[in-house]
């Protein structure tokens, strides 16, 4: 995975630090630039008689991503900081494609009844996102860090694939175990009719997934054997990173879904509301 830009959307909340922390790890691992970027969300125009409040809000953003750019270039790392005041979206899009950066790294929060503003960046911007969230990352600060185990579910899809190269590549760099996951859907079993003939589709599935994902790992030259289980993807996903202690997880944006075209895959959006570790999605 190409990373020499690296954009850094923080909110200069509670959870500014962990964003930072984990954007710099990157950032020293791959030799990138980091560019912090704060954004004044504003959906239309702001009156004229709140220029005076953006405009302190502004001054006061810049004396923290300035003290935040001044962290970061201790530990070398080329930074460059920017307020923007405009739509969420659009404004960070727009910073990324002025700065051709390749890679995103946000937090995340979800609500119950609407999309969070984290959620819809993810969903509407093409570009490989790192993101920062569970409780593998509350305690994590400059140097504490340590990516050993990564988890890479696959569906054999052709960008479940690209997750299992940039997985490889990351495991490498990190010198870091990568545990590869395939999970068949457990309504497959449910549709068949006796115990017996259910018993015996299992199998079959079970002997066909093995196949295909041994042909998948080899094509992507990685001789360890991967992890095969049925279920509901998410939630499998979710329970083998808690039980194998992941770090990180790297996973496809939308894989072979039932709802194809999606900009993001239904599992991958479940994940992401549930993992306790930081994922890494590719588009």
């Amino acid at each position: 995975m190409k990373a020499e830009k690296i954009l850094t959307c923080v909110d200069l909340g509670p959870d500014t630090e962990v964003i930072t922390t984990y954007a710099s790890h990157f950032a020293k691992a791959k030799k990138a630039s980091i560019n912090l970027l704060y954004v004044i969300d504003y959906l239309t125009t702001p009156p004229a008689y709140l220029a005076p409040y953006i405009e302190e809000e502004k001054k006061t953003a810049e004396k923290k991503l300035e003290a935040l750019k001044n962290k970061l270039a201790v530990s070398d790392i080329e930074t460059s900081a920017g307020v923007v005041v405009g739509r969420l979206n659009e404004s960070i899009e727009t910073v990324m494609k002025k700065i051709k950066a390749d890679m995103l790294v946000l937090g995340f929060r979800s609500h119950a009844l609407r999309r969070s503003s984290s959620e819809k960046l993810i969903k509407g911007l093409q570009v490989h996102m790192l993101v920062v969230k569970g409780e593998k990352t509350e305690a994590a600060k400059t140097g504490t860090i340590n990516i050993k185990k990564i988890l890479c579910p696959v569906d054999f899809s052709e960008i479940s694939g690209n997750a299992l190269k940039t997985a490889k590549a990351l495991g490498n760099i990190f010198n870091a175990t990568l545990d590869v996951l395939h999970i068949f859907p457990s309504y497959k079993i449910r549709k068949v009719g006796a115990p017996d003939d259910r018993d015996r589709a299992m199998k079959e599935m079970l002997e066909n997934a093995k196949g295909r994902l041994d042909r998948f790992l080899g094509d992507a030259g990685i001789a360890e054997p991967g992890t095969i289980d049925n279920g509901e993807p998410y939630k499998k996903i979710v329970s083998f990173s808690r039980e194998n202690d992941t770090d990180l997880i790297v996973m496809g944006a939308r894989g072979l879904g039932l709802i194809k075209g999606m900009l993001i895959g239904s599992v991958t959006d479940a994940v992401l509301k549930s993992s306790p570790c930081p994922i890494l999605v590719i588009h």
